[in-house]
């Protein structure tokens, strides 16, 4: 075979833009972005878009996570995915894991630990069911916004968001470890 002449696999290899790719780091660096856009937004109206999008990127964090861990290594015999125990094991401490049998690409998260649990209450109730309920409870804002409608029932927007952001720190190094 002449080597002057590029095989299909490398012409396949042409057409990807491997910049284009995003890398693990990437979910992590969206959370940090909405929540640092949202640490000084006080207009309450755009605060609420910040954070939502936060939920989403956090949400997408461990989504993407569970799926990577699902698939983290190719058998080389059969081409098929093989899943790395370990990833599973410590997301499963902050995240319940469900793979799809009959999509293997397709997986489903859910809150295991109390972070994670208000994360997604709030995440699926903003998503599928109503706008956040965002009340501002002293004029010093946005720190002063709260999740809630109910005055002195709220919790503090964005002490939880930030408590959220240093548990997806934490599992993300603890996937990498």
């Amino acid at each position: 075979m002449d080597s002057s002449v590029p095989s299909e696999f490398e012409d396949w290899l042409n057409l990807l833009d491997l910049a284009a790719i995003a890398d693990s780091h990437d979910k992590i660096a969206e959370c940090e972005y909405f929540l640092t856009l949202a640490s000084t937004e006080q207009d309450v109206q755009r605060f609420r878009w910040l954070i939502s999008a936060f939920f989403g990127a956090a949400y997408s964090f461990f989504e993407i996570s569970a799926l990577s861990a699902f698939q983290a290594f190719i058998d080389p015999r059969t081409g098929e995915p093989v899943e790395n125990t370990d990833a599973l094991k410590t997301l499963r401490r902050y995240v319940t894991v469900d793979q799809n049998v009959k999509n293997p690409f397709f997986v489903k998260t859910g809150g295991n630990h109390d972070v994670t649990k208000q994360l997604y209450k709030l995440r699926t109730a903003n998503t599928h069911h109503y706008p956040l309920s965002i009340m501002a409870t002293c004029p010093e804002l946005p720190g002063a916004f709260h999740f809630g409608n109910i005055i002195g029932k709220g919790t503090p927007a964005l002490a939880f968001c930030r408590t959220a952001m240093s548990l997806i720190r934490q599992v993300h190094q603890e996937l990498e470890a």
